[in-house]
C-alpha cells in the first residue's frame, strides 16, 4: 500500500480519498523548538524565496495525520520514519511553488466565479443536492480557517490544475497501446518450482569464536543503542483551564451580533399526518382500497380543527412512530421528508390540510400547524453554544498562558511537581525513549526531538499551533553505545547460523539448477528434483496483477513474466524465508482477446492517459526543480526526521 501512495500520491484517485481528512486538518501545525526555546524561521527557500517553519510544520503534520488516519494502528514509529514525511512534505511545498510560480508567469488567473463553482461542488460542503452554508463554515471553524483562508488555498489548488490542465491536455492513447496493456495485464504464466528447505542443512553448520569477534567487528554499528532520554512533563490540555476562563455578558452578545449568520435556519414546518400503510407487493385492488379508506378520512380532516385532527390521527394512522402523537411529526425543514411530501407540505397554509399524498410507504394526510420562519436563531437560544465557543477559545488561550509563565518559573528553579499541582495537574515521569519511539498520550515528537538536543536538567516547552501543549524538563540522559561482544554474541551466533545455513540451501539449489541444465532443462527439473529429495510443485496459472500462488509474496514477478521457451530455467535461485527456490516456466497464457469489450478498451484508455499525464508533470515538476536554487535548512529537518 506504501508504495501505491508513494508513487500515485499526486493522482486525483488519491486526492479525493485524501479530502475529507485534509478539510479537516489543513492549515493545522507544530511549532519546531531548538534548544533555549528560539524560532527557527525558514525552513528552505527557493530562488530565495523563503518557505517558513511555520509552513513546512503544518504541511509536515497534516502529512502525519493522513496516514495515521489511513495506518490507524498499524502506524509504528518504525513504518513512519520509513516513510520520511518530513522530507516529502518539504517536496511538496517545493513543487507547489514552483508551478504557481510558473502559473503566474504562463498570466495563468482563476476567476471568484471558479473559485466559487469548486467549493459549491466539495461533497464535505453539501447536504444531498445542496450546498450547505452552515456546513461549510463549521468545517471551517473546525479547522481553524476563515472563508477568505480556504478560498485562497482553493484559488491557488484551481490555478495549479489549470497549468497542469495547459501540459496535459492533449494527451492521447492510441489503440495499439489499449491493445499491448490488455494483453501485458491478461497474459499468464504458470511455474514449475522446486523448494531446497533450509532446515536441514543447519546441523551440519558451525560457528567459530574468531568468525564471531570477525562478525563482531564489521557489524559494530548494528549494535549500537541509540541515545535515550528520560523526560518529566506537564499536559496543558485547554479543556483543563476552560471554566476557569471569565466570559463577559458583552463578549457574548459582540461574538453573536458578529457570527449570527452561523445561526441562520431555513423556514421550517410543523406538521402532523395520518398515514395509510400500503404493503409491499399489494396489487392495484388492494391500492384502491386503501386509497378509499384514506379518501374517507382525508373528507372528515377537512371539516374539523387540529384537535379532530389529532383524534383522527389516532384511530387511523398506521405511523408506528407519531400515532401516540396525534400525527406529530415536529418540526422539519425542506431535505427532511420525502420529495412528495415535501412538496404538498410547503404549499399549505396553516391550518389546510393537503390532499392525498402518496409516498414510497403509502398514503399520507398531512395537516400544516404552523409556520416557523426562517432566520437566525434568537440570542437567548445560542447564548449558552456562544459561551462554550468564547470559553474554548479563551481556554487555549489560558492554556498558552500558564504554560508560558511556568516555563519560567521553572527555568527559575521551580518544580514541574509544584507547578502542576498548583493547577491540579499531574507531572508524569516517561520511560526512556529516543528518537523515532512515542510516549503514550504525548501527541507529536517535538518533546523528544528537543529534549535529545538538550542537556540533563533543561527546562523547555512544546506550544505548537494545535494543542495540547507540554513543559517539560529533561531528567535523564544516555549517550549511544555498542554493547561488548559478550552482550551480543548468542545473537551473532545465531545471525551466523542462519547466514551459514541459507549460504548452503543455496548452494544446493545452484547444484540442482546446474544440473537440470546439462540433463536438458526443464524436462529433466523433476527427476533431478527427486533424486536429491526435494519436491517439485507448480503455481498454476496467474496474471501480473495477482500473488503468486504458494510463493507469495516473493518479489519475483518480473523474473517469472520474464522467462520463455528459449530461456525456461531461472537465472539463478530464489532465496525465499525458509528455502531456495528454482524456477521453470511451465507454460505461457496469452491473453484471452475475447475480453477486450468497448468497456475494458475504453477503462484502459483512461488508465493509460492518466499514466502518461502524471510522466509529463512528473518530468515538468523534476525540470523546474532542476532549474530553481533549492537551499534547505538541515537543522528543521533533523528535528522532524
Amino acid at each position: 500500500m506504501l508504495g501505491f501512495m508513494r508513487k500515485h500520491s499526486r493522482s486525483s484517485f488519491i486526492k479525493i480519498i485524501f479530502w475529507m481528512i485534509i478539510v479537516v486538518f489543513v492549515f493545522w501545525g507544530v511549532g519546531v523548538m531548538v534548544a533555549g526555546g528560539d524560532k527557527v524561521n525558514v525552513a528552505a527557500t527557493v530562488d530565495g524565496e523563503p518557505i517558513s517553519v511555520q509552513t513546512y510544520a503544518r504541511a509536515h503534520e497534516r502529512m502525519q495525520q493522513i496516514y495515521r488516519e489511513l495506518y490507524k494502528e498499524n502506524l509504528s514509529p518504525q513504518l513512519l520514519a520509513q516513510m520520511n514525511l518530513g522530507q516529502r512534505a518539504l517536496d511538496d511545498l517545493v513543487t507547489e511553488m514552483l508551478l504557481k510560480r510558473e502559473a503566474g508567469r504562463l498570466g495563468l488567473q482563476v476567476t471568484d466565479d471558479e473559485v466559487r463553482e469548486a467549493i459549491l461542488d466539495i461533497p464535505a460542503f453539501r447536504d444531498g443536492a445542496r450546498f450547505d452554508r452552515t456546513r461549510y463554515l463549521n468545517t471551517l471553524r473546525a479547522s481553524r480557517l476563515t472563508p477568505t483562508e480556504f478560498e485562497e488555498s482553493q484559488r491557488e489548488a484551481l490555478l495549479v490544475n489549470k497549468l497542469e490542465g495547459l501540459l496535459t491536455d492533449g494527451i492521447t492513447v492510441s489503440d495499439q497501446e489499449v491493445k499491448d496493456l490488455y494483453a501485458l495485464e491478461n497474459e499468464k504464466v504458470d511455474i514449475t518450482f522446486v523448494k531446497v528447505p533450509f532446515a536441514p542443512f543447519k546441523d551440519g553448520v558451525t560457528v567459530g569464536d574468531g568468525e564471531v569477534a570477525e562478525y563482531y567487528e564489521k557489524n559494530k554499528e548494528r549494535f549500537r543503542k541509540p541515545e535515550t532520554v528520560r523526560i518529566q512533563y506537564v499536559t496543558y490540555a485547554p479543556e483543563h483551564f476552560a471554566e476557569k476562563v471569565p466570559v463577559e455578558e458583552p463578549s457574548i452578545k459582540d461574538y453573536y451580533e458578529a457570527h449570527v449568520s452561523d445561526y441562520e435556519q431555513p423556514e421550517r414546518l410543523h406538521l402532523q399526518h395520518i398515514l395509510f400503510l400500503v404493503p409491499p407487493g399489494s396489487d392495484d385492488a388492494a391500492k384502491n382500497a386503501i386509497k378509499d379508506k384514506a379518501a374517507a378520512v382525508l373528507a372528515s380532516a377537512r371539516t374539523g380543527d387540529k384537535a379532530a385532527f389529532t383524534e383522527l390521527a389516532k384511530k387511523n394512522s398506521e405511523d408506528a412512530m407519531s400515532v401516540e402523537n396525534g400525527g406529530d411529526l415536529g418540526v422539519v425543514a425542506r431535505g427532511q421528508l420525502e420529495a412528495p411530501l415535501e412538496d404538498a407540505a410547503f404549499t399549505l397554509n396553516v391550518g389546510e390540510v393537503s390532499d392525498l399524498v402518496e409516498s414510497s410507504r403509502g398514503y399520507h394526510i398531512i395537516r400544516l400547524d404552523e409556520k416557523v420562519p426562517g432566520g437566525p436563531k434568537p440570542f437567548e437560544d445560542v447564548r449558552e453554544e456562544i459561551v462554550k465557543e468564547l470559553r474554548a477559545r479563551g481556554a487555549e488561550d489560558a492554556a498558552r498562558s500558564a504554560l508560558a509563565a511556568d516555563l519560567e518559573k521553572a527555568r527559575a528553579g521551580t518544580s514541574l511537581e509544584d507547578l502542576a499541582a498548583a493547577h491540579g495537574l499531574e507531572a508524569t515521569l516517561s520511560k526512556p525513549v529516543s528518537r523515532g519511539q512515542i510516549i503514550p498520550g504525548v501527541k507529536g515528537p517535538t518533546m523528544i526531538n528537543t529534549a535529545l538536543v538538550l542537556e540533563p536538567g533543561a527546562v523547555d516547552q512544546v506550544m505548537d499551533a494545535e494543542p495540547p501543549f507540554y513543559l517539560f524538563k529533561v531528567n535523564e540522559k544516555v549517550a549511544s553505545t555498542i554493547p561488548p561482544l559478550d552482550d551480543v554474541r548468542t545473537g551473532i551466533v545465531e545471525a551466523l547460523t542462519r547466514e551459514k545455513t541459507k549460504e548452503a540451501a543455496r548452494v544446493a539449489a545452484e547444484a540442482l539448477l546446474e544440473a537440470t541444465r546439462k540433463a536438458g532443462g526443464v524436462a529433466a527439473l523433476a527427476a533431478e528434483a527427486q533424486a536429491k529429495g526435494y519436491a517439485v510443485d507448480t503455481t498454476g496459472p496467474f496474471s501480473r496483477s495477482e500473488a503468486i500462488p504458494k510463493l507469495a509474496p516473493a518479489p519475483i514477478r518480473d523474473e517469472v513474466f520474464a522467462l520463455s521457451t528459449v530461456n525456461p530455467l531461472g537465472a539463478k535461485p530464489f532465496i525465499a524465508p525458509d528455502a531456495a527456490i528454482v524456477l521453470a516456466l511451465k507454460e505461457r497464457i496469452p491473453a484471452d482477446e475475447s475480453g477486450l469489450t468497448d468497456e475494458k478498451k475504453q477503462a484502459l484508455r483512461d488508465q493509460t492517459a492518466a499514466r502518461k499525464r502524471q510522466e509529463v508533470l512528473e518530468s515538468y515538476r523534476n525540470e523546474l526543480r532542476e532549474r530553481a536554487e533549492i537551499t534547505v535548512n538541515p537543522d528543521v529537518m533533523a528535528r522532524t526526521s
